[in-house]
């Protein structure tokens, strides 16, 4: 597929940061002028990963497409302001005391996307942008629609989304706890990245991974360490920890949510082994009244399905993009009107 690169600004928390960003469209699709009718998707990742981690989904989605009917035209994946390689464009702020973890910059990038890129190159009625978010990376895409004044994207699709009521914040299964308690402790340097690979594939939860994805996080989650050589990862086990460290966050964006729900279809993902979050948590956010279009759980995977069970998620995707769809009419039909 084609790759082009991309940097997203923001502003939110105050001070300027940077989001690297990544479009994918599919082989043989040009770098220039207008995309295809078709879906376009905008992608957030969960917390620790980076926006490589769609990588293997976007494929099989593009894959998908050649069948015919339902299309995805692009897909973006955007990597969050402390991840990937947005830290190094932010290193100067986010490594200053005085930085403080925000889920609203996350947010502002995936609207700022839409604006900056998306907004003067589609076209009404042949182009369809839903938003993407796996873990924390939908909490934050969730509040997306706080920088608009009118809803951007057709639907909202959500991976294990980290989103429950306040009855449900610090309530926690013994793995999220031993995860929280690791992350700080956990190794972060390799000699080699065939180090960091054989490391990975013996150890839980990486173990677990396709390979595939295991493979892109160490091509693309290290760096070269220049004080103490070899590779480090990019998303500092600090800058991991921040989202785990205050609940309630978990439980803010609710009100958001609550209002976007009403107006913008919400689909939801689970797997449907719990670990991280049992399915007591879970289950408390489809409460309140929020009628959400879809839940699917795919069997035999975890809180980290994107990364266990990736051709399985892209196939769910694309079963989304197939209803949303029908209920709202395809592109050929549309193009001939």
């Amino acid at each position: 597929m084609k790759v082009d690169t991309f940097t997203i600004d923001t502003h939110s928390s105050g001070k300027p940061l940077k989001c690297a960003a990544k479009r994918y469209r599919p082989h043989g699709a040009s770098s220039e002028g207008r995309p295809a009718p078709g879906h376009i998707l905008i992608f957030t990742h969960g917390t620790g990963f980076h926006k490589e981690h769609w990588e293997v989904p976007i494929l099989r989605l593009f894959a998908h497409s050649k069948s015919g009917g339902t299309r995805v035209s692009e897909a973006w994946s955007i990597d969050w302001q402390t991840h990937g390689d947005s830290a190094a464009l932010n290193e100067a702020v986010i490594e200053a005391p005085d930085f403080e973890f925000s889920e609203f910059d996350y947010a502002e990038a995936c609207a700022n996307l839409y604006r900056t890129f998306l907004l003067e190159n589609i076209e009404k009625g042949l182009n369809k942008v839903v938003l993407l978010g796996h873990s924390a990376g939908a909490a934050s895409a969730s509040l997306a629609t706080k920088f608009c004044d009118h809803p951007l994207f057709e639907a909202f699709i959500f991976v294990e989304p980290t989103i429950w009521p306040a009855e449900m914040a610090g309530v926690d299964a013994p793995v999220y706890k031993y995860v929280k308690r690791g992350i700080l402790t956990r190794r972060d340097h390799w000699p080699t990245k065939a180090e960091a690979k054989r490391y990975f594939e013996g150890r839980a939860p990486w173990s677990y991974w396709d390979s595939r994805i295991r493979d892109i996080y160490v091509e693309y989650g290290l760096k070269a360490d220049l004080v103490r050589g070899g590779w480090t990862l990019k998303c500092t086990p600090k800058h991991e920890l921040a989202p785990f460290a205050n609940d309630q966050k978990a439980v803010d964006v609710l009100p958001e949510l609550n209002k976007t729900i009403k107006v913008v279809p919400i689909h939801l993902i689970y797997g449907g082994r719990n670990d991280m979050f049992s399915r007591k948590k879970q289950d408390s956010l489809l409460g309140g009244g929020r009628n959400f279009a879809s839940v699917t759980r795919i069997p035999d995977a975890g809180h980290l399905v994107v990364q266990e069970a990736p051709d399985e998620v892209a196939d769910v995707l694309f079963g989304i993009l197939r209803k949303l769809d029908r209920e709202t009419g395809n592109f050929e039909v549309q193009a001939k009107l």
